[in-house]
């Protein structure tokens, strides 16, 4: 096994597992808040090019990976709109658009996919960095999700640079700065929150 497959598939396991603790968060507390609505929108549009530009790659880490993420972000999404923190409309406008998008693209140009993955996906985040910015208790944030997302994205980077695709590699300079950011804030607000409820 070349250390190339080994990041890629330490990544595409980090990509299975890192979102569901966020998932099983929101629906055992039963609430979203802190949890961007935007973000998710961006990184529901985001990951499915990204599973399409796996499939143009024939890349099964990241095709496993995103189908995944993909799954778990349709059950965040039923979450923030049975919240009414998102109108059903917005989810599915943005994923009838993306379908039609990499099914076109992927036929035309399936790099124009990956790119375009990475300049919508990679900004995904950045909704939620602002959103855990600006709010003091971020209870609906899974602290282990984005550390688990901060070493999928190391791994992702590790392997785009092995493979020589900086399309999988660039995305991560803002991934794990950002994820990291995310995780201290939700670690910190809880641990507050929590000492202010016992006392």
């Amino acid at each position: 096994m070349t250390l190339a497959t080994l990041s890629g598939s330490i990544a595409a396991l980090l990509g299975v597992v890192f979102i569901w603790p966020q998932v099983i968060r929101v629906y055992a507390k039963q609430s979203v808040e802190g949890v961007s609505g935007s973000s998710h929108l961006i990184g529901l549009s985001g990951t499915l090019m990204w599973f399409t530009y796996a499939i143009s790659t024939e890349s099964t880490p990241m095709l496993i990976s995103n189908a995944n993420i993909e799954i778990a972000i349709i059950a965040l999404m039923v979450m923030l709109v049975r919240k009414r923190a998102l109108p059903l409309w917005m989810p599915v406008t943005v994923f009838g658009v993306t379908v039609l998008f990499c099914v076109v693209f992927s036929i035309v140009a399936p790099s124009v996919v990956g790119i375009t993955g990475m300049l919508v996906g990679t900004p995904a985040i950045l909704p939620q960095v602002w959103r855990a910015i600006r709010t003091r208790y971020l209870l609906g944030i899974s602290t282990s999700s984005y550390l688990l997302l901060t070493s999928m994205s190391v791994g992702w980077f590790t392997h785009g640079l092995l493979i020589g695709d900086a399309i999988v590699s660039y995305p991560n300079l803002v991934l794990i700065p950002s994820a990291s950011f995310i995780a201290w804030k939700a670690w910190s607000s809880q641990r507050h929150a929590a000492r202010t409820a016992v006392n």
